[in-house]
């Protein structure tokens, strides 16, 4: 017991400092090959310029042109040091092998980069002697089951991410198109435009786009600029002015790709629809990165207390004091890193102090978030009147 004397227990918390915070870092994998002593094939790089991807033998003439295309479009849009995994892949590699959970593909790339991937992009060249079923390449399809798949096995890891798909070799016939509404891919994106009239479509210029911009912001965003200035085409090579009148179909069968508003110049976005019907709370990518985000904040902040001991009142319930250290370290990270950047509106944590936690171990902690809402539609009424009534 020693000599009678003064012991400081040292809080640690009081201050409610916030964690890091989650970023939305981009993952690529696409067609490439290997160069001896820089680039091989099947591994994973991170690089945060495109120099750096030069570096590694990523070069705008050669074996990597395509890949470079494509590093270079998402540092045309997002800041030179922003952080990038990417792996290249064998050109007989199809995107469904690609995003398979049972190939050292995608998932050794999320692996690699121990889950702090939000959103990864998945891109196959073309050869020219692809099969077209349902308006696209049959290997985009197969793809959209695969990535969904391999999403939902990294969120039971706590590695959360959404995909965007390349629509490759759209046939230009809307009506052909496989309608996504009929499915519940809602972690996967396909994109089927691009900027310069090839069979693939701009991945790397739409993660360079959501790299950019925070978590609650959709990449449709008009405020953000256009995300390409000149011209814009479907993978068939064909502008997207030439389907203009098919637009909202195409849209509604849950494919993305680039539009023009009048009165605005440039390429934008058509919105962040994900494979899915627009019923579900996850239909657009930006709500997916939302939850993503709150899902890991959550975790960090409660994964100190599993399976740390939690006192009973004599009633048998879970002593007050437990209840509100663990609502108020909850709500604060969520509050302080989600609600007051604008990535949610409102955050309530609950946990009842009635749990049986004696009888199962079990503790179940209830949080409602609030999402922002987004002014996707506008409509005006607009007239002439003979008094102004304000």
């Amino acid at each position: 017991m020693g000599l009678p004397k003064i012991t400081f227990n040292i809080a640690s918390e009081g201050l409610n400092r916030l964690a890091d915070a989650v970023e939305k870092i981009p993952g690529l994998v696409i067609t490439g090959n290997t160069v001896a002593t820089k680039v091989t094939i099947g591994e994973s790089y991170q690089i945060f310029s495109l120099k750096d991807a030069e570096t590694l033998g990523i070069e705008a003439t050669g074996v990597n042109d395509f890949a470079h295309k494509h590093i270079a479009a998402f540092y045309n849009e997002a800041a030179t040091g922003t952080p990038l995994w990417i792996m290249l892949v064998s050109d007989a590699t199809t995107m469904e092998e690609m995003a398979d959970v049972n190939e050292d593909l995608a998932k050794k790339l999320i692996n690699d980069a121990k889950g702090a991937i939000r959103v990864l992009g998945i891109i196959r060249k073309s050869t020219g002697s692809e099969t077209v079923t349902e308006g696209l390449d049959d290997d985009v399809k197969l793809a959209a089951v695969k990535g969904q798949a391999l999403a939902e096995y990294f969120e039971a890891k706590y590695m959360p991410f959404r995909f965007i798909l390349s629509g490759n070799k759209f046939d230009g016939v809307p009506a052909n198109l496989f309608d996504y509404q009929t499915v519940s891919h809602n972690k996967g994106h396909i994109l089927i435009a691009n900027t310069d009239a090839s069979a693939e479509a701009s991945v790397g210029l739409e993660l360079g786009r959501y790299a950019s911009i925070p978590t609650q912001r959709s990449g449709a965003r008009v405020k953000d600029g256009p995300i390409e200035p000149l011209a814009a085409y479907f993978t068939n090579g064909e502008a997207v002015e030439s389907l203009a009148d098919a637009w909202d179909t195409i849209h509604d069968k849950g494919y993305t790709f680039m539009r023009t508003f009048a009165g605005r110049s440039g390429y934008y976005l058509t919105d962040d629809r994900t494979l899915t019907d627009v019923s579900d709370d996850f239909s657009a990518l930006a709500r997916g990165f939302v939850m993503d985000e709150a899902l890991l904040i959550a975790y960090d902040a409660l994964v100190d207390e599993l399976s740390d001991e939690v006192p009973i009142t004599a009633a048998g319930a879970i002593h007050p004091a437990i209840i509100k250290a663990w609502q108020n370290k909850v709500s604060a990270q969520l509050e302080g890193l989600m609600v007051a950047e604008g990535k949610l509106s409102n955050v309530a944590v609950f946990i009842d102090e009635n749990q049986n936690v004696l009888e199962n171990d079990k503790l179940v902690v209830g949080i409602q978030l609030q999402p922002v809402g987004y002014a996707k539609f506008i409509e005006v009424n607009i007239g002439f009147t003979t008094q102004i009534n304000n």
